[in-house]
């Protein structure tokens, strides 16, 4: 891969063009987190695309934006990971794995570009379900509207939401179950199992800014705190945990689901966590 050559894209503002080779060229790495670090930037490119579309954004915020992508983008292809074959074909041993001081400085490019995910970032995890932590003695105390330290949530109004985009691409997200539990005092963590699943495209960011908790009031929407940060593969699906930590007494509970292309577009799946 002919680094020059990409920056020459880069530079004649063909961002598109540069961000598929290098997309295309990455699918075989083993380095997954530089594929991922490049993924979040591609994204955030196609995020500004769609909201410079509908005019949400002033020239000037539009520029910076473009401008911190442009930054990301060539410090990744200062970065670009050496395929085994390139390697055997110039008579020289692979490459060892890059350390983790060598992919610090894309978690924290990504983390000054996505302001308020700087713990997603800071270390990209799999998606996994966590086993619930069993509470000490001193978090015994179970809120009022509990009458047990765990509980199901349930989804009445249904548990999966879909979105396409207008080239065709497809992205569910699908709960696969759900659970309040006493975290001591008046604080409970809310955490769901969600299946991500995308169709067609070069795949999706499956993290934790694409869900919000929306608590009794509308527009009142509390960020997750679990850190996920993963990449779903075109025609495959991950299964993550999204948990909040919520405080104080709830009438009310809504998962809200953000479009990855339109960040207006939210939507919002009823919660029953009364028994």
């Amino acid at each position: 891969m002919d680094k020059q050559y990409l920056k020459e894209l880069v530079g004649n503002g063909d961002l598109e063009q540069a961000f598929q080779s290098l997309l295309s060229y990455g699918k075989g790495q083993k380095a997954k987190e530089w594929h991922n670090a490049l993924w979040i930037q591609y994204n955030r490119l196609k995020e500004l695309e769609q909201n410079s579309l509908k005019g949400t954004l002033s020239v000037e915020e539009a520029d910076r934006i473009k401008n911190r992508i442009l930054s990301a983008l060539l410090s990744l292809i200062d970065d670009l990971p050496v395929q085994e074959e390139e390697a055997a074909a110039s008579g020289m041993p692979p490459p060892l794995p890059a350390g983790k001081a060598r992919w610090a400085k894309w978690v924290l490019i990504g983390a000054a570009v996505l302001a308020g995910l700087i713990a997603g970032y800071s270390k990209l995890k799999p998606a996994v379900t966590r086993p619930a932590a069993e509470p000490t003695a001193s978090e015994a105390s179970i809120p009022e509207e509990a009458s047990s330290s765990s509980q199901a949530l349930r989804f009445p109004q249904g548990s999966e939401v879909t979105f396409i985009f207008s080239t065709g691409i497809e992205i569910s997200y699908r709960i696969l179950s759900g659970e309040m539990e006493s975290l001591g005092g008046d604080a409970r963590q809310v955490s769901f199992t969600i299946r991500c699943s995308g169709r067609k495209g070069n795949g999706v960011n499956f993290w934790d800014d694409t869900f919000r908790l929306e608590l009794d009031e509308a527009g009142a929407l509390l960020e997750p705190s679990s850190g996920l940060n993963e990449v779903v593969e075109n025609n495959s699906y991950k299964d993550g945990t999204v948990s909040f930590v919520v405080k104080g007494p709830v009438s009310s509970m809504k998962l809200a689901i953000v479009n990855p292309w339109d960040q207006g577009d939210i939507r919002k799946l009823a919660v029953d966590f009364k028994q």
